[in-house]
């Protein structure tokens, strides 16, 4: 059995020249078939039933096989650049921090929820967020990205508090055979790729090793070092396996087994506080499904994933009296079980329901959050449903909910409800009311994290400590849509408006520990100008804190003018509101108040936009382009990125070698000029590689 599978100018340039280009050739060009452009698309990530998009319950891009090839990513977080409200920094030993709607002082991504095949890849080790360079996931692989642009803890749970991201790999009976690739070019790019796919018995297996290796970023400051090359380098391999075996007619099983690991470099050199040293990660993942057909279009589904993360670095920090001061570095490992159950029926035809049951159970041990070697513990339960009912042909309504139990803080809902309004064939309109709520990681709930001086055993200065008390992240939502398709245009428009009101937001902030703490080092460390003018020290320490209004719009244009050209525009506004609800409790207040807020609301661009063509060229060569344009904007709060333009472009031939296809080709990415990171710091270089794949 197989599933169904304010404002700144615009100076379009760049963009303007690739695709009079592109579209020179267009009149020379046959009368292929319908390469490209096909009816909008039926989705399951939003509501878990199977809807065309414009009758799901939010707004959604979806990335197809074709446009993942063109775009020329060799990293999954870089495709999200084609996404409307995304931001995404250049990937460098750090990995990339991804955000939608801004809110990323995080190191990790916290808010948006991350799916491979319905696995999460939130990692309790990583602070409940997703570790972007250890993704398991190969870009041949991809079937289809569905990105669900709005929260969606009703299907999801509490960490899909601003939208969804879920990678659909393909079947194994669609990579039967065997497929090698490469890419090589400057910054030391060298990716080597191998799959094999075939049969055992009546299964069908997939088997897939990548490995890849840059050297990073090649220009940092340092105040006193100037500019100078980092150490910088990266090296990444994913192991992955998976087997869909048909049982009968209506069960099928599929099993998928992973492992990624990474080595970067981190360090500055000659510095004492910053020293050169190489951190190693890595992540195994086993997953096991069972899905029944029952017929009519009922179903249910029994998934089982465990999943092991470990990280471990070594760093040891001189101080300006030449003691040294142990310094906790990122390391520690997690396990994560998750058991879930679901289950589609129809009642007739105008009424459809998804409901299921989730528990999970986290485990984590890190000196470096907790300055223990104790384990903390994590269970959830959760139940959720989703109701679709078509009142006639022009209304459908959708009615969700999700409750869940968290061992740490305890009971969550979140409802949702959908309307939508078919103005005539092909154009309809959409109202949204949702909550949805973020638990806070284990970090945030029980952290602990000091700098002890060497050789003593109780001689410390807290630089994290948790509150007990904090409670989940909230955040309601308003949207209005319109989803419309120009048939006989061959073009489609995707339009949101929003607005966001998060009142708790989790912020860590420079926090005067009590009386009662005990941080007796900082009497020991105040004379050393590390600690000073706080009876019982300051650590940062993370409160429901801030008040955060999110409002704007987005749209998403895509069009086939000819068989061999097709266009894809985006574009996002976005405007952000804070103010924190207690400023009493920020240490140094004066000074740190305002980064704090400016961090906050301009943690967004005011505008982004996106542009991509993709043209099938004389000689069946593939033409590409990608426009990136982004507004000034803050990830750090020390720190911020300048506007820019970003052009990426890409050039294929495919051909065949007797009966096996290959194909031949040549990136550019960041082709127009050199871009900053996560700060002003820290520039990321153009880049250029050949890539050749062979399928045999």
């Amino acid at each position: 059995m197989k599933r169904n599978p304010c404002s700144f100018s615009f100076r379009p340039s760049a963009l303007a020249m690739a695709i009079a280009g592109a579209l020179l050739s267009t009149s020379s060009q046959a009368a292929d078939e319908d390469i490209f452009f096909s009816e909008l698309p039926v989705v399951a990530s939003v509501s878990r039933l199977p809807q065309p998009l414009s009758e799901a319950p939010g707004a959604v891009t979806v990335l197809d096989r074709d446009m993942i090839r063109a775009s020329g990513a060799r990293n999954f977080a870089d495709l999200l650049r084609l996404v409307p409200g995304f931001q995404v920094t250049p990937p460098n030993q750090e990995g990339a921090v991804v955000a939608y709607h801004g809110l990323s002082n995080e190191e990790y991504t916290p808010r948006v929820q991350v799916l491979i095949d319905g696995r999460s890849q939130y990692s309790p080790l990583f602070k409940s967020g997703v570790n972007w360079n250890l993704l398991p996931i190969v870009l041949e692989n991809i079937d289809r990205i569905e990105v669900m642009r709005g929260s969606n803890t009703v299907s999801y749970g509490s960490n899909a508090f601003l939208g969804v991201v879920n990678i659909i790999t393909l079947d194994s009976s669609q990579t039967q055979g065997w497929m090698v690739a490469a890419n090589h070019g400057n910054a030391s790019v060298r990716d080597e790729t191998i799959r094999w796919g075939g049969k055992a018995a009546n299964a069908d297996v997939r088997m897939t090793y990548r490995q890849m290796s840059d050297d990073g970023f090649r220009k940092m400051f340092d105040g006193s070092l100037g500019w100078f090359d980092p150490h910088d380098s990266r090296h990444n391999s994913v192991f992955d396996i998976r087997v869909d075996m048909p049982i009968n007619d209506r069960n099928e099983l599929r099993f998928s087994l992973s492992h990624a690991e990474e080595v970067s470099q981190f360090g500055r050199p000659k510095s004492t506080s910053d020293p050169l040293r190489d951190l190693s990660q890595n992540s195994t993942a086993l997953s096991a499904e069972w899905h029944r057909a029952l017929g009519d279009g009922d179903e249910v589904k029994l998934r089982f994933s465990h999943v092991q993360d470990w990280a471990s670095s070594a760093l040891t920090l001189l101080g300006s009296d030449k003691k040294f001061y142990t310094y906790n570095p990122p390391g520690g490992e997690s396990v994560t079980n998750e058991l879930e159950f679901q289950h589609v029926l129809a009642f007739s035809k105008e009424t459809r329901v998804a409901w299921g049951l989730t528990g999970k159970y986290s485990s984590l041990m890190s000196y470096a959050q907790f300055s223990t070697n104790d384990w903390k513990d994590r269970h959830s339960y959760r139940v959720f449903g989703n109701l679709e009912h078509r009142l006639n042909k022009d209304w459908l309504f959708n009615f969700g909910g999700s409750l869940e139990y968290d061992s740490v803080v305890e009971w969550m809902f979140d409802p949702r409800i959908s309307v939508s309004y078919h103005l005539f064939k092909d154009h309809t309109l959409r109202f949204i009311a949702s909550r949805a709520h973020r638990s806070p990681s284990l970090y945030e709930a029980y952290g602990d994290t000091r700098l002890i001086i060497s050789g003593t055993n109780n001689k410390f200065d807290r630089t994290f400590f948790a509150d007990p008390n904090l409670e989940p992240e909230r955040i309601d939502t308003l949207e209005i849509g319109y989803l419309g398709e120009l048939k006989a245009a061959r073009a489609s428009i995707d339009i949101r408006g929003f607005r966001e009101k998060s009142p708790n937001r989790i912020q860590t902030v420079p926090y005067a520990l009590p009386a009662n703490s005990p941080d007796n080092g900082d009497r020991y460390l105040g004379y050393l100008g590390l600690i000073g003018g706080y009876p019982y020290g300051r650590a940062d320490t993370p409160l429901n804190l801030e008040n955060v209004s999110i409002q704007g719009y987005e749209y998403q244009l895509r069009w086939q003018p000819f068989d061999s050209t097709r266009l894809m525009y985006a574009h996002a506004y976005i405007r952000t509101y804070a103010n924190l609800t207690d400023e009493s409790v920020i240490a140094d207040a004066t000074n740190n108040i305002p980064k704090i807020s400016n961090q906050t609301s301009e943690s967004a661009p005011r505008n982004s936009q996106t542009a991509m063509i993709m043209q099938r060229l004389p000689f069946d060569i593939e033409a590409s382009v990608m426009y990136y344009k982004s507004g000034w904007m803050r990830w750090r709060r020390n720190s911020y990125t300048s506007p820019y333009e970003r052009v990426d472009w890409r050039l294929a031939w495919p051909f065949k070698i007797g009966s096996s296809k290959a194909e031949i080709a040549y990136v550019a990415q960041m082709s127009n000029h050199d871009m900053q990171g996560r700060r002003e710091t820290r520039i990321a270089n153009e880049m250029h590689w050949f890539s050749m794949r062979v399928d045999f």
